[in-house]
Parts: structure tokens; C-alpha cells; sequence
């Protein structure tokens, strides 16, 4: 597998679309100037790296190409690792069982393991899918009590989307459970699943104290 890799990317002179990276003495995760703009470099001098897989849902490995496309790489089951050849520099990207992108690495001699684990699985999915309504929480007056009632057989994580329109992680409403919040008129939330799905955005208001997050 990593074979095809190495032909593929020993071809490029160019550096397509190349981004800075940025990389700490111990960190091996990438960093774009634009958002998803990942692209790997054309470099020399093969090192071997290793996917590990220690979460317990299946994974899937892909080489950013130098155009910052997805290529392939390993699909690893809960437990299993494997090996291949690679170039200092390049870039892989990881996804989750629901296609959830989870982190980027980059190859390097001194970060050779690109590891997922359930403990960032669990972080991706308490941020959620990015922001894209555009809507931010206005500052207002009047503050009021609202109920949500978690209608999933599943807890959901519970979002503040701030004056900032920035993500703010509240808490998990239990599957089957609820919760109150003291809130302010217009005040905008968000619930995400297990994976980070978006199940439902809203803006609170005094004329409606009860919200019901399902799976329609």
C-alpha cells in the first residue's frame, strides 16, 4: 500500500498549494493557514511511520495530497496498527466511523506515530461540526429559564454559540433526559450526537420555555 504512495509522491517537484506547518518539539499535528487547506510537500528522505488505531471504532488514514486532496492510506479496525514509508513533511489525515474528520499529522523522524484513541474521538465530538449558520448570541436583557429534552436514545452534548460566534461546550444531556438553562432572549444553542453531528441550532426566546432535540 505505502508503495503506491511513494511513486505517487516521488513524481512532484512542486510544492502545490503548500501551507506552513507549524510543529512543536513533541507534536506532530498540522496546522493551515486556511481552513482545510492541507497539502503535502514534495520532500526527500523516506521514514517510516505507524497508524495506530487505539479507539474502539474503525479508522481511516488518508495522505494529503500535494493539490490538498484526500489520497489513500490504512483503514485500521479497533486495536490494529500498521507500518509504511512516507516523506518528512507529508501530511495524513484521520476519520472516524462517520467520516468525522478527527486530526491531522504530519510525518516526521521525530514523531513517527500518528495514534487516535477514544479520548480525542470524544473531544472532536463535543465540539461538533464547525459553525456555518453565522449567528452569533446577541448581548440582551431579561434573563429567563428554557428546559431542553433530550429525546435520543443517546447522550448529546449541549453548545453556547457566544457573542464571538464562537463554541462554547456546556454539558451532555443524558439519552432520554433533560435540562435547564438560564439563558437571556435570542441566546443561540446547539446540540450535537456522539460523532458531532448537528441535531438541531436555535435561538431561545421567552414565549417558548421548552426545546425538544431529536433525531428528525
Amino acid at each position: 500500500m505505502f508503495k503506491a504512495f511513494l511513486s505517487l509522491m516521488s513524481t512532484s517537484g512542486t510544492l502545490a498549494l503548500l501551507v506552513a506547518i507549524s510543529l512543536g518539539a513533541r507534536s506532530n499535528t498540522a496546522h493551515a493557514k486556511g481552513p482545510q487547506e492541507f497539502c503535502s510537500p514534495a520532500a526527500k528522505g523516506n521514514i517510516e511511520v505507524e497508524f495506530i488505531n487505539k479507539s474502539s471504532q474503525p479508522i481511516s488514514f488518508h495522505w494529503m495530497k500535494f493539490d490538498c486532496s484526500e489520497g489513500g492510506g490504512p483503514k485500521l479496525a479497533p486495536g490494529q496498527s500498521k507500518k509504511g514509508i512516507t516523506f518528512p513533511g507529508h501530511i495524513y489525515r484521520a476519520r472516524g466511523k462517520s467520516e468525522q474528520i478527527l486530526q491531522n499529522f504530519v510525518a516526521s523522524r521525530e514523531n513517527p506515530r500518528f495514534v487516535v484513541d477514544d479520548a480525542l474521538i470524544a473531544r472532536i465530538a463535543a465540539q461538533g461540526e464547525p459553525y456555518t449558520e453565522g449567528s452569533c448570541s446577541p448581548r440582551s436583557d431579561g434573563r429567563f429559564t428554557v428546559e431542553f429534552i433530550n429525546h435520543l436514545n443517546e447522550p448529546i452534548t449541549m453548545q453556547w454559540i457566544g457573542f464571538d460566534c464562537k463554541v462554547n461546550v456546556l454539558r451532555k444531556i443524558p439519552a432520554k433526559g433533560k435540562t435547564k438553562e438560564s439563558t437571556f432572549p435570542g441566546h443561540v444553542f446547539r446540540f450535537v450526537d456522539s460523532s458531532g453531528r448537528q441535531l438541531r441550532s436555535l435561538d431561545v426566546a421567552r414565549d417558548e420555555l421548552t426545546y425538544h432535540i431529536s433525531d428528525d
